[in-house]
């Protein structure tokens, strides 16, 4: 079989010519599911070259058309052969067919990539929103975890979060079961502090809100005033972490804000508690070795080509880096961030909500991965930070509710 493309608006055309049957299904779906991965959700497929269609390459057309309803976009075969209209009316997939090209199909080539792409798009969501920055619990590295430091936590919508806890209500189990979690507009996901384990994750439904008793955490109440979309473009291909920060920075007009990001990754990097702080005996500085008996640290980027559903807060300030690194930072940016893996799932091109896809994500496959991100800047030996490929970042500013910005 082969198989060719060609832009034309923000429609692409898959040509394909041959037999599309068990030994090209496979081939086939996954040659326009990168397309569709890559921004392209209205597909045309030319059938007119198409000589045969089994069942097979009936269940490839089929996987490809429920993945482009996902994100509202649109698949028609056109111009089929007499096998392949037949096949797929006595298949019950009639909906598949046109006819031939849509009304507003353009008559002539596209240049780059498809016209309206999401790349550098920006929205104004609500002018004014903005986060209300509250630290209900302050744990430092590497302190031992005394009585009361504890506190019960709620994470109703409207409600961003990150830190150290553990959803157990059962406080003589805590001890042993504080790790890393992040809550985004009322769902939590959790990371048992064990290096073997996948994380939890609790889901804010109907009067169900999820609760966390936690040592640390850093929670944001209020609405999201901004979204923008990243995506590849000829000259640049990834994003990393800092980059999309600035651009919060810059469009929330703000040297402290607050962002999630829901994005394709090209690569994490992180740690993550792999032994609970609270069975900590004695202090530490939190140094090399000693430290990797409680982290540990991605020696490489990770999960590429995964989803991440990052929540995090960054600032340019000074006053936002001490509340942020417990200290005065040199870098230009300091950035806390939490960032679970997800299995890839396509977004919908240009502005789209928060709460929706959210629920689209916990709806499908669990999480992978939970991270603590980190700037790995070890002279030689260091990976860097996380990068992503594509998606979207919602952000506002943050102002404290505590009077400690």
């Amino acid at each position: 079989m082969q198989i060719t493309s060609e832009i034309r608006g923000k429609y692409l055309v898959i040509r394909a010519s041959g037999r599309l049957d068990v030994s090209w299904a496979e081939h086939f779906a996954e040659t326009l599911l990168t397309h569709v991965r890559h921004g392209h959700h209205h597909l045309l497929v030319d059938a007119s070259e198409i000589v045969f269609l089994s069942s097979a390459g009936i269940r490839s057309l089929m996987r490809i058309y429920k993945e482009l309803l996902t994100v509202k976009g649109s698949f028609f075969v056109i111009k089929p052969t007499t096998f392949v209209k037949n096949t797929l009316e006595t298949s019950g997939l009639s909906m598949l067919l046109a006819s031939d090209y849509p009304e507003d199909f353009p008559s002539s080539s596209s240049s780059g990539e498809m016209s309206g792409g999401t790349s550098g798009e920006l929205y104004v969501l609500k002018e004014n929103a903005v986060l209300e920055l509250s630290i209900p619990a302050d744990w430092k590295p590497w302190q031992i975890v005394k009585s009361g430091m504890a506190v019960d936590l709620e994470f109703p919508p409207e409600t961003f979060a990150l830190g150290i806890g553990c959803p157990s209500e059962d406080v003589g189990s805590l001890t042993n079961s504080f790790g890393e979690f992040l809550a985004v507009h009322g769902n939590v996901v959790y990371q048992p502090p064990n290096e073997d384990s996948r994380p939890d994750y609790l889901l804010g439904e109907k009067d169900f809100v999820p609760r966390m008793t936690a040592i640390q955490a850093l929670v944001c109440k209020g609405e999201l005033s901004h979204l923008f979309r990243f995506s590849p473009d000829e000259k640049k291909f990834t994003y990393e972490l800092d980059e999309l920060l600035q651009i919060v920075l810059k469009s929330t007009k703000s040297t402290f804000a607050g962002f999630v990001i829901l994005g394709e990754v090209e690569g994490l990097v992180g740690s993550a508690l792999i032994k609970s702080p609270g069975l900590m005996e004695k202090e530490f500085d939190g140094s090399y070795p000693e430290v990797c008996n409680w982290l540990s640290f991605s020696g490489e980027k990770v999960h590429s080509g995964q989803q991440a559903l990052v929540f995090g807060l960054v600032s340019s300030s000074p006053e936002g880096k001490r509340i942020i690194n417990h200290n005065e930072n040199d870098e230009a940016l300091a950035i806390h961030a939490h960032a679970s893996v997800f299995p890839y799932r396509p977004l919908q091109n240009g502005k789209i909500d928060l709460k929706t896809n959210l629920e689209r994500f916990f709806n499908g496959p669990p999480p992978l991965a939970l991270f603590h991100l980190v700037n790995d800047s070890r002279s030689g030996s260091g990976v860097g930070q996380s990068s992503f490929i594509r998606g979207a970042c919602w952000c506002a500013p943050v102002k404290s509710m505590e009077g400690i910005v």
